[in-house]
């Protein structure tokens, strides 16, 4: 990694603030209720307008960057990224801070599949896979350190200068951008995301290695023409998977979102542990994140049984660990785990049940994850405001993963009825998705 060009380190940069982007928001909602006068609820629907923003944005921009530069579209998403963030830290209501979520998250799944384009053509083709994975490591870190960083400002400075860090990061990644990415790269019209990840292929060659949530950001290296693309979309079998994803995801961040007032209100530990405390779900998210992977190479019909059926147990016990700071602490490691390990069997099942036309079926699958996050947000802080309780939130987050490891069940049933599975002798691997 030392050898890589300056360039590629603006790339993580910018890639570290908009993955932590997805998670700051968590550490400061006590704050943000109280200062703005709303409910816990009212402050999760900022983290709802972010994740249908991600949902809008990602083929949105696809189609703006048919028409234009790849170096735009890079800059233009960061652009968008700091006129959100700047909207929010600097907002005075509500609803303009809630508009300011909204913009900038439209950025966030296109900048990755751009950047990681760029990153691959800024090394020789024997650094490639490695550059991909550096710009990816910082959104990997941000998934760690996104929600701990975002509690500390809170805590020390308000909650606006959570937004302001981010602001901050958003101006070095451009000004690092606009200096340090050459003018002669990126002149050709913004590709699909797909095609990033044939580079990931290079990756092979020196060791380096994308992690599932990393993949999770780009496309299938798939070749299909449009037509069989949108083919695919017309199966059964592939909306089942889409719908499973939904649910099967969407009691992730169902309980996330709220963790800080049920640290302080029902485990009764300080506004110092919340940082900590959320530095151990991160831990637990990096864990999980590799071990879905592990789970789906090794068997990708058991995968995601394992995976949301562990989910949906953790949020149920997590209603009772909560209520005290060991067994609290443990819970959240094991939340962490559980909550990531669903999302490389729930991309490759969808992307399994689309053939050989998986691209579309995988940017479908995306928009699933951030629909059932912004579906399980919503439920969480509707639990809370109907009186429910702030705990409430992990057993409605366990509901909703129950569901869908029953839609997981019912669509493993339809398979063996309806025709057999291709891939049931041979794992299909992370690394490659033919």
């Amino acid at each position: 990694m030392r050898t890589m060009p300056l360039a590629v380190w603006a790339l993580v940069i910018a890639a570290f603030a908009m993955g932590a982007d997805e998670f700051v928001v968590a550490g400061v909602v006590t704050e943000m209720a109280n200062s703005l006068h709303v409910s816990l609820g009212a402050v999760g629907r900022f983290e709802s307008a972010y994740a249908l923003g991600v949902a809008i944005g990602a083929p949105l921009f696809t189609a703006i960057g048919s028409r234009v530069s790849r170096r735009f579209m890079l800059l233009a998403t960061t652009g968008v990224f700091l006129a959100g963030n700047t909207l929010s830290l600097l907002g005075p209501t509500y609803d303009t801070i809630l508009a300011g979520r909204l913009i900038a998250a439209l950025a966030h799944g296109a900048f990755f599949g751009i950047a990681a384009l760029f990153a691959a053509e800024l090394v020789p083709t024997a650094k490639q896979g490695r550059a991909i994975a550096t710009v990816f490591a910082g959104s990997t870190a941000a998934t760690i350190l996104g929600a701990p960083i975002g509690a500390a400002v809170g805590k020390a400075l308000g909650w606006r200068a959570t937004f302001g860090t981010l602001v901050l990061f958003g101006v070095l990644a451009a000004v690092g951008l606009i200096l340090l990415i050459p003018k002669s790269i990126g002149r050709e019209r913004a590709r699909t995301v797909g095609h990033a990840h044939g580079h990931a292929h290079g990756e092979e060659a020196d060791g380096a290695e994308l992690d599932a949530h990393a993949r999770m950001h780009m496309a299938a290296n798939g070749g299909a023409p449009l037509r069989d693309q949108l083919r695919a979309l017309r199966r059964p079998a592939v909306w089942i998977g889409l719908s499973t994803t939904l649910l099967g995801y969407g009691g992730v961040f169902t309980s996330y979102v709220y963790l800080a007032p049920q640290l302080t209100e029902a485990t009764g530990l300080g506004k110092q542990w919340v940082t900590p405390m959320f530095l151990l779900f991160g831990i637990g998210l990096f864990a999980g994140n590799q071990l879905g992977g592990k789970l789906a190479d090794r068997n990708l019909r058991l995968a995601p049984v394992v995976s949301i059926g562990a989910l949906a147990v953790t949020l149920f016990a997590l209603t009772l660990l909560i209520h005290n700071p060991i067994t609290a602490a443990l819970g959240l490691l094991a939340y962490g785990v559980a909550a990531f390990s669903v999302v490389a069997p729930l991309q490759l099942r969808v992307m399994q049940q689309a053939g050989d036309a998986p691209d579309i079926a995988s940017a479908a699958n995306i928009s699933a994850l951030t629909l059932g996050s912004a579906l399980g947000i919503w439920l969480g802080g509707a639990a809370i405001d109907g009186g429910l309780g702030v705990t409430s939130v992990n057993w409605v987050g366990g509901l909703i993963a129950t569901a869908g490891l029953a839609l997981t069940l019912v669509s493993l049933r339809l398979d063996r009825i309806i025709a057999p599975d291709p891939f049931e002798s041979e794992p299909i691997h992370l690394t490659h998705h033919h």
